[in-house]
């Protein structure tokens, strides 16, 4: 597994549900991308690479969310009690879970384990 240098400069954003659920944006010049990683607590869980025209489209539909937000006053909905128990049970789960690129490292480490003995004998 091939493990890459984090850039020096990026903006960590932290998602309102907490749970060390975060959001994290970083340039790479080298490669004329900005890259959005996903985290959990101290695990890396996703990315997406994007190319500069690519972030300027972001950036537009965030600008129009922020401004439909601004415009209206904010409404709780009778399920969003719900929904917010909902997401804290699953974030439970999934912190017991063992990430999937954890257990595929295991298995191949056990795999080739299993196969040097099996050379041997």
């Amino acid at each position: 597994m091939t493990a890459a240098v984090l850039p020096v400069h990026g903006r960590w954003t932290w998602d309102a549900r907490g749970e060390g659920r975060a959001v994290r944006v970083s340039t790479h010049v080298e490669q004329g991308l900005v890259n959005l990683s996903l985290w959990r607590g101290e695990t890396c869980v996703g990315t997406a690479r994007l190319a500069p025209d690519d972030v300027a489209g972001l950036v537009t539909g965030l600008t129009e969310g922020l401004a439909t937000l601004a415009a209206r006053p904010r409404v709780v909905g009778p399920d969003a009690t719900r929904v917010a128990d909902l997401e804290a049970r699953l974030a439970v789960l999934e912190r017991r879970r063992q990430p999937v690129w954890r257990r595929a490292a295991d298995a191949v480490t056990g795999w080739g384990i299993r196969a040097a003995v099996r050379s041997k004998g």
